[in-house]
């Protein structure tokens, strides 16, 4: 296990590759949950084909970088977003997806000795990546970003459990702890404004002096004056990375809302169970679980695969395991996940996000609030490392979320000019501020680091260079051979952007032959593109559902595994309905009216 302290990208410190036995590390940048480290290795088994992977030339680069560059939505303006560009998905699947992407994996992003997208050519030996090239989070929707984890292990000292404590009421033990957002308002809605996650600033003294310890072991000097310096507002919760954007961090929050609720509605009605911490946090691990698969997973993948894959009991992805641990039976910790699915597949979600959304009323319609909408920058800005918290140290009572524009509970379109409740399309174009990330790269003195740093597509398509992730073509071929998927692999990517010229050209112009061995991200969103781009194609859908449903088949006490239903749960809505959409969820936590 692990307590590890991180952030979304940037350098990461140099440490020893680990042996085969799960170990204890220090915090490095400022997370307070315990983990367990585990393995990365390639769904598509790593083979001398060339034909297999994009070639391995300084000039494959060179063509990355240009297809990131082409990757942005050209039709956006600074002012107004691109109606064509909407899905039919509501806008919280694009931060659900986010959500889950912490639960299950953690420095894929980071620049180390590993993987690298500054230094990306040549690309890291197959071995090597397999061997070497770690999760730093326990692969099981466990919530751990929630509950920060089982503080058992070696290396998990006193000062790793009293951050952990700080997680819970200080006198409701049962229950977890929220902050509560401050003037000015107006609140969003009638309900009360404990909607801010927790904070450092609200903690007893003990809790914040052993998180400085922690991080300045972990730190250098300047690192650890500036956590020290932004430590009150700072959220503590398990993964910080849920606290990045404001959209997250408030569907952080409705986890956080919903097992106190659960602790009430079980003391309050007479239902067998002890309404105490454990079957809190038991009931709100089996509903969230049950929603992965039933609305998420349907949502955002072809439901006719998700329905093939659960029956099949994941049968390719408990393959997949069974191959990598052959192969790196000296080398490897347990717990694999596919780099397809980390690096490229489930990078999917970046497609969605909005340059603009209708927030809530004071950010959104009518229109007579502060603001006609809210930026995708603001959402970062109102966050405990984006600068706007740094006065009052918590969330202003006007930036809590209005969920029910973001669940489908209340739909709007863009027909008044204004964005639509919905979230982008699953294609090739990324919303403009995509291209220019405002929070990265600010510490790169050259100028075109910086700029790569910035720009999300490019770094995408770099990554899975560097890391030899194969084609899009040879994964499609891989799943269809072994039964996995029923298409055949798209050959000329190219032919599916007729009425994109400029993409449709610039693919089959390269050198490396984009259009033939595609980038696996790429051809990902470009199959998705094809079929409409409200959910994922086949190969999309099947490596996405297979890890879902094969992480949550391996783990026995999972909702998938006990064959839960929201029916069986002793949790019900007023009308003594089962909580069994994302709706229901939110008014349950009483986070949405």
């Amino acid at each position: 296990m692990a307590i590890v302290f991180q952030s979304h990208g940037g350098a990461e410190k140099e440490r020893a590759v680990p042996g085969p036995s799960v170990r204890a590390g220090r915090p490095a940048t400022g997370d307070v949950a315990v983990d367990e480290e585990a393995d990365f290795g390639y769904f598509v088994p790593p083979l001398d084909a060339p034909e297999n992977y994009l070639p391995n030339t300084a000039e494959t680069l060179g063509e990355l970088d240009g297809l990131g560059e082409m990757m942005i939505d050209v039709v956006a303006t600074p002012t107004s977003e691109d109606p064509t560009e909407d899905s039919t998905l509501p806008p919280v699947f694009t931060y659900w997806g986010q959500f889950l992407d912490h639960e299950l994996t953690a420095r894929t992003d980071r620049e180390g000795a590993i993987s690298s997208m500054v230094n990306a050519h040549p690309p890291v030996a197959s071995s090597t990546v397999e061997s070497q090239f770690r999760n730093a989070r326990s692969p099981r929707f466990d919530l751990d970003s929630v509950y920060g984890g089982s503080a058992v292990g070696e290396g998990i000292d006193a000062d790793v459990v009293k951050v952990i404590s700080g997680l819970r009421h200080p006198t409701l033990t049962n229950k977890m702890r929220v902050g509560s957002a401050v003037d000015p308002g107006p609140l969003p809605d009638n309900l009360d404004e404990h909607r801010d996650l927790p904070r450092y600033g609200q903690v007893q003294s003990s809790v914040r002096e052993a998180a400085l310890r922690l991080a300045q072991a972990a730190m250098t000097p300047e690192a650890f004056q500036k956590f020290s310096d932004t430590l009150p507002q700072r959220a503590i919760i398990g993964d910080n990375r849920n606290d990045e954007n404001l959209v997250v961090a408030q569907f952080h929050l409705s986890f956080l809302r919903f097992h106190n609720k659960a602790v009430d509605y079980l003391a309050s009605h007479d239902t067998g169970w002890i309404a105490d911490f454990s079957s809190a946090q038991a009931l709100t691990r089996l509903h969230y679980q049950w929603l992965i698969v039933e609305e998420y997973l349907k949502g955002v993948c072809d439901p006719v695969v998700v329905d093939r894959v659960v029956k099949d009991r994941a049968s390719h992805f408990f393959k997949f395991r069974a191959e990598f641990d052959a192969r790196r039976q000296n080398t490897r910790l347990g717990n694999a996940l596919p780099l397809e699915f980390s690096t490229a597949a489930y990078r999917f979600g970046h497609s969605m996000v909005r340059t603009f959304y209708d927030y809530n009323k004071n950010f959104g319609r009518p229109g007579t609030g502060i603001l006609p909408r809210a930026t995708l920058r603001l959402l970062f800005e109102f966050t405990g490392g984006g600068g706007r918290l740094d006065d009052d140290k918590k969330l202003p009572k006007n930036w809590i979320i209005d969920w029910t524009r973001f669940t489908g509970a209340d739909p709007h379109d863009a027909s008044d000019g204004e964005p639509a409740r919905l979230a982008r399309r699953i294609d090739t174009e990324l919303a403009p501020p995509l291209h220019t990330l405002f929070k990265e790269g600010e510490d790169q003195a050259d100028q075109q680091l910086k700029e790569l740093f910035k720009n999300l597509a490019r770094r995408n398509l770099r990554r899975g260079y560097n890391l030899r992730l194969p084609t899009g073509q040879a994964l499609h071929k891989h799943l269809n051979q072994t039964g996995a998927v029923q298409s055949s692999p798209i050959q000329d990517v190219s032919a599916l952007f007729a009425t994109k010229r400029d993409l449709k050209n610039f693919l089959a112009g390269t050198a490396s032959r984009f259009h033939e061995r595609t980038p696996l991200w790429f051809y990902i969103l470009a199959e998705a593109e094809a079929a409409g781009g409200n959910r994922l194609g086949e190969v999309g859908s099947c490596l996405v559902a297979s890890t879902f449903v094969g992480v949550l088949l391996a783990d026995p006490d999972s909702a998938l595994s006990r064959g839960f239903t929201p029916n069986q749960s002793p949790l019900k809505m007023p009308d003594n309905s089962p909580i069994d959409s994302i709706v229901k969820w939110m008014r349950f936590a009483a986070v949405m009216q």
